[in-house]
């Protein structure tokens, strides 16, 4: 295959070109033109008078892509001459299903890739590929929809014989010779919960959960995010839905209360608002080498518009990402692309498609090494969700506290209506819940406002078994009626009525709607078993106990002495496997490396693969052992276990404590859960992704707390950083600063802060003012770092750092006064020019 590639501004150049390249029945020149109709008109009547033999494909584009540049109002051309394939221009001018069906008559049993350019508002992407799967033979299908750009007002395609505003081109490859390779990356995370669409139509989509698709993007996103849609969904807030693979679709334009997408969405269709992650797109961009067992000799590039503005709006582009595509290539940015992902073609949005074509013979015995550059990856923070993942903690620990304290020891009925109660704060509702108590056996607890006529359609509604939540209207005079079943734990169905709330309210509340189930076991144990009642009581103390605890630290203590506490036990144990390493992070009674801690250790993997808890009595394995309790703790990337034994000398667990250690054990569960949710985002808060000491804003906001106080501040910048990433790159400069950050933290006193301050600038807070002793501290470690070498590529760096310091000597400075006057100190210090100067500067 010989190929050869321009990009230009004018069409005069581009007409050039046609003009130097050889004309050939076998060459097909694909163009891409970000300019407007009447210049496309001129190349298409330029061609035809230059190369009358080839054949001509392009689309009008937004951007083109040439290598590593994308531009606008651009031109860009690829000419191939196959040598050893075939090909078939296929112009169509229908619909999209009756387009696909020409297509698929005309592929061959040697068809290897089907590229496909289609007009971007009479040809629907979804119908285009959902008539292609009907097709038992699938070859590779790449291409997508041309863009209008900033000189068209929609996007088209065409070819020798002109423009084609309604319709498509297929470009047909057929070769036993011929090797395609299609792949895409997207790297959008989802922020929110999945939802529904509960009301669409024509690609436009109205409500989530029974919500304003408005009121549900600022309730994510903030509200001063209304005044920036539908752009801000274009480029940064997409929904993402898994259709056995994660797709998106980016927000095109509002219509009256809604907001029209790039593809079909459907009613019933599940979505997560997602978040474009500059790191994970750039990071994730190596897929798009993956499986590629050849050597392209070209690579086409059809990526979408969406995604290139996203990536402008973070100061990066487009062609950061596509670096780590081998050359040559060319292409377009589309709006929406065309692939095949597990032998099923797809419509995708705001991903980076790439098509690999070759006919040399090569023979591949290890895994190709191709000569590309991986992109640069920066820091990025999401304050806002960070705020609103722990807002939304926090109030469902603030519901089950509540509801801890007000289920306590009562009936059922009792339970069912205090529940009930609390689940929606400061809205009108009714209902009521139907409960399976045992075989054959069902109560109905209604709302105090509910009677008879209510009782039989709660009634009716049980008989039915739904399995998941479902919705019905005009029930009993409400506008809604929402029907949840509750199947863990106990058997339930409940049915809220009401004229106001509506699904999102429902699944925003789903965690505390979990553990109702929880609340309604507990006193169902406590109406049956009444030689249990202190051990329910208990068991309502403990959670209370449990679900306000957010420190992990301290939470694992309070399980273990609950665990001792409650059942009599002699000895328990959590163990947390950290990486490849089992740990043992509490324990009471349990000597490390003991024969029972070795024992313990040894059953871990068979019981954390069972996921089941193991209550046994009589153990014959140890002398002064009775029976032991195993409880699996597995929470995605979490995974731990929490033994407790109990001496000969105490009783045999009997069935009723045997259920109420399950749900003590469930407690547990949620209670781990809670806190590490609250850690991890708590964490991402308040320190800097790449050297994990804490970030400017936690550090300002700790020293206004110490207003008053006596302390020292000091600055310390890294001297001549930009060295390190002009000489060995930016993974360097990144490696001094970690490598830094360690010796920083490790050097430091448990009272003192450090924190990054910004690019090379790190700054500490000493909980000191004496100048003797604030000296030998900061030696000390200048010491230490006068000592650091970094290791990078074999080379071993050497870091200085120049650092000024300021001392609060009587504490009646701000903190923004003696910040600056550490930035005063650090400035002198620079200035004067030598290796590790320290300047003190007393503001007394």
């Amino acid at each position: 295959m010989q190929v050869e590639r321009k990009q230009c501004q004018s069409s005069d150049e581009l007409i050039k070109f046609f003009k130097s390249l050889k004309d050939d029945p076998a060459q097909v020149v694909q163009v891409f033109s970000a300019r407007s109709e009447l210049v496309n008109k001129k190349l298409i009547a330029a061609f035809n008078r230059y190369l009358p033999l080839s054949t001509l494909m392009g689309a009008s584009a937004e951007e083109v892509i040439s290598e590593n540049k994308v531009r606008l109002s651009s031109l860009s051309a690829v000419a191939m001459r196959f040598e050893k394939s075939s090909f078939k221009l296929l112009r169509t001018e229908s619909k999209s299903i009756e387009n696909a069906r020409l297509i698929m008559e005309e592929i061959e049993k040697d068809t290897k890739a089907i590229i496909i350019f289609s007009d971007d508002q009479y040809n629907n992407g979804d119908l285009l590929v959902k008539e292609l799967n009907k097709c038992s033979f699938k070859p590779v299908i790449a291409g997508g929809q041309a863009a209008s750009g900033a000189e068209n007002d929609s996007g088209y395609v065409f070819d020798k014989t002109g423009i084609i505003k309604k319709g498509s081109l297929a470009l047909i490859l057929n070769g036993s010779q011929l090797k395609a390779n299609w792949n895409y990356s997207m790297g959008w995370d989802s922020i929110s919960r999945e939802m529904e669409i509960t009301r669409a139509e024509n690609q436009v989509v109205y409500e989530l959960d029974g919500r304003n698709i408005f009121q549900v993007y600022s309730e994510f996103l903030g509200e001063d995010i209304k005044s920036k849609l539908p752009s801000a969904a274009v480029t940064k807030f997409p929904l993402v839905f898994n259709r056995g693979f994660k797709n998106a679709r980016s927000a095109i334009e509002a219509v009256d209360d809604g907001i029209r997408f790039s593809g079909e969405l459907k009613v019933g269709d599940r979505v997560k608002i997602s978040y474009g992650s500059l790191n994970k797109i750039l990071a994730n961009s190596m897929r798009l080498q993956k499986k590629l067992d050849f050597h392209p000799e070209i690579s086409l590039i059809y990526s979408c518009s969406g995604r290139s503005q996203y990536l402008k709006s973070l100061d990066s582009n487009l062609g950061e990402e596509i670096k780590v595509v081998p050359s040559p290539k060319a292409g377009f940015s589309t709006n929406g692309e065309y692939g095949i992902i597990d032998s099923s073609y797809e419509y995708l949005n705001i991903t980076t498609t790439v098509l690999y074509l070759s006919e040399k013979k090569e023979v591949v015995h290890k895994k190709i090494e191709f000569d590309t550059e991986k992109p640069d990856l920066k820091i990025e923070h999401l304050f806002h969700l960070s705020k609103k993942v722990v807002s939304e903690l926090e109030m469902i620990n603030d519901k089950m506290r509540k509801a801890n304290q007000a289920t306590g020891n009562h009936k059922v009925e009792e339970t069912a209506a205090s529940l009930f109660k609390m689940i929606f704060e400061n809205q009108n509702y009714t209902g009521g819940i139907v409960l399976k108590e045992a075989e054959n056996l069902t109560k109905i607890y209604l709302d105090d406002s509910l009677g008879v006529e209510a009782y039989n359609t709660f009634k009716a509604f049980w008989q039915q078994r739904p399995q998941k939540i479902s919705s019905r209207n005009n029930i009993l005079g409400f506008k809604n009626a929402f029907l949840i079943p509750l199947t863990e734990e106990v058997e339930a169905l409940l049915i809220i009525l009401s004229d106001e709330i509506d699904l999102y309210d429902i699944k925003k509340n789903h965690l505390f709607i979990e553990q109702i189930p929880n609340y309604l076991k507990k006193a169902i144990l406590y109406e049956s078993l009444e030689r249990n009642l202190a051990s329910l009581s208990t068991l309502e103390q403990t959670s209370d106990f449990l679900y306000s605890t957010l420190d992990l630290d301290l939470l694992y203590e309070r399980i273990l002495d609950i665990i001792v506490g409650t059942m009599g036990m002699s000895a328990a144990v959590i163990f947390k496997r950290d990486e490849n390493q089992l740990k043992m992070v509490k324990n009471i009674n349990v000597k490390e490396n003991s024969e029972l801690y070795f024992y313990l250790k040894g059953h871990y993997k068979e019981i954390a693969a069972s996921d089941q808890i193991l209550i046994e009595n009589e153990v014959d394995l140890f002398e002064d052992i009775q029976t032991s309790i195993a409880i699996p703790i597995n929470l995605n990337d979490y995974q731990g276990i929490l033994y407790a034994m109990q001496s000969k000398y105490q009783q045999l667990i009997n069935e009723n404590q045997k259920k109420f250690i399950r749900t003590l054990a469930n407690q547990i569960r949620v209670s781990i859960r809670n806190a590490l949710n609250h850690n991890k985002v708590k964490r991402l808060s308040v320190t800097d992704g790449l050297t994990n000491l804490y970030n400017h804003s936690y550090f300002h906001n700790q020293l206004q707390e110490k207003a008053g106080e006596k302390y020292s501040v000091a600055i310390m910048d890294i001297d001549n950083f930009k060295d390190f990433n002009d000489h060995y790159g930016h993974q360097a400069g990144d490696q001094v600063l970690r490598k830094l950050s360690e010796v920083l933290k490790s050097e430091i006193r448990e009272d003192d802060i450090v924190a990054r301050y910004g690019g090379e600038e790190f700054v500490v807070y000493f909980n000191l003012v004496d100048q003797n002793t604030l000296s030998r501290v900061i030696n000390r470690l200048m010491q230490k770092i006068r000592n650091l070498e970094v290791e990078f590529e074999n080379q071993k760096l050497k870091v200085t750092v120049s650092i000024g310091v300021a001392v609060n000597q009587e504490g009646k400075y701000s903190a923004e006064k003696l910040i600056k006057q550490a930035d005063t100190a650090l400035y002198i210090a620079k200035g004067a020019g030598r290796d590790m100067v320290k300047f003190y500067r007393n503001l007394e």
